[in-house]
């Protein structure tokens, strides 16, 4: 679909507020610089930051233990995970393939003045991975500060004249700066429908239809999909609050750079206080959570060419693997409102309001 509807434009901009609103084209020019190691370590905060995203808000309440019972909600819920200042900053080893920019500077850096010699030398440099030391700012690091890749040094022997060249140990600065610019927080949000309750069961949906955001970019496509379940359905005598066994699982698409997906176990507990048409729900729970994105680009070297293209896709874990949530949900009448954190190593705020039907 290469026309986004004026509705599907408003659901994208307002109701699917969050990360994949990315430049991705600038993004893509980015992460080109960037070899898969640097990449990694890169994008690491903002693909935990989307796992954490997509396991939050999926609760406000543990269903009833009734057996049959129409309970319909319709509405929106909005996640905020945030970033620490440890996220924003990086440090590791890894292989790297500089530019034809990059090798003069080392080569310049070894004092090589020799013509031949010097093109020589470049000519290896651009040709082959070296393991280097990288360190700067992440994708939600300062804009103004940028990935450098320290060089270890290496000797190079020309057969044709049995020569050798030795270049030094340099830092060299890419072109690969924080992407979101100390960005605080990422924020997601979605449209969410609950049914219940069946044997103390409820089903929540998630679902936003494919939308080709442009033809360069590709489409956006988001399914998410769980079960809460009220195991006092089958007890004879009810439990003072009412709780639940909880799946969720959902995954996500954007363009043609990240493809995530997240499911999450958990167990939570509510109780009710106050009448049917106004009343407070506090809420607690916890959960073991995962999460996993793919991402893809084109790394962009200078050999055998300038501009040759060296298809780069790997995966990437999201650091959370279990969190501690409690909130309160306010009903008032047909309208309910919610709010939550969660404690975990990335943590996330989320609230919803929904319609009851």
């Amino acid at each position: 679909m290469k026309n986004i509807s004026l509705i599907n434009k408003i659901i994208l901009g307002i109701i699917f507020l969050s990360q994949i609103t990315f430049a991705q084209n600038d993004l893509q020019s980015t992460l080109s610089n960037l070899s898969a190691d640097a990449a990694k370590k890169y994008v690491e905060p903002i693909s935990s930051s989307f796992g954490a995203n997509l396991n939050s808000g999926w609760v406000h309440k543990a269903p009833s233990a009734s057996l049959f019972g129409v309970d319909i909600e319709i509405g929106v819920v909005a996640m905020a995970t945030m970033f620490g200042n440890e996220q924003k900053n990086f440090s590791s080893t890894g292989k790297f393939r500089f530019n034809d920019v990059q090798a003069t500077a080392l080569v310049d850096n070894a004092g090589i003045t020799n013509p031949y010699a010097r093109n020589f030398v470049i000519n290896e440099i651009k040709k082959q991975d070296f393991g280097v030391n990288i360190s700067g700012p992440t994708i939600v690091g300062s804009k103004k500060e940028f990935v450098e890749v320290e060089f270890q040094g290496a000797t190079f022997t020309d057969n044709l004249t049995g020569q050798s060249f030795t270049v030094p140990s340099k830092q060299i600065a890419t072109v690969a700066s924080g992407f979101l610019d100390e960005l605080p927080a990422a924020p997601l949000g979605a449209p969410q429908i609950t049914i219940g309750t069946i044997y103390g069961t409820m089903a929540s949906f998630r679902y936003l239809p494919s939308i080709e955001v442009d033809k360069d970019l590709g489409k956006f496509e988001y399914f998410g999909f769980g079960l809460q379940h009220n195991p006092s359905a089958w007890l004879p005598i009810p439990l003072p609050v009412d709780v639940s066994l909880a799946y969720f699982t959902q995954s996500m698409k954007v363009g043609k750079i990240f493809d995530a997906s997240a499911t999450s176990f958990g167990i939570y507990a509510s109780k009710r206080i106050g009448p049917g048409a106004l009343n407070i729900t506090p809420y607690a729970g916890f959960a073991i959570e995962s999460s996993e994105i793919t991402i893809q680009y084109d790394y962009v070297v200078d050999y055998p060419v300038a501009g040759t293209v060296l298809p780069v896709k790997f995966n990437l874990k999201g650091e959370n693997s279990s969190r501690f949530v409690i909130g309160a949900a306010l009903k008032l009448a047909f309208l309910n409102l919610n709010v939550d954190y969660s404690f975990a190593k990335y943590k996330t705020i989320s609230g919803g309001l929904a319609f009851i039907i």
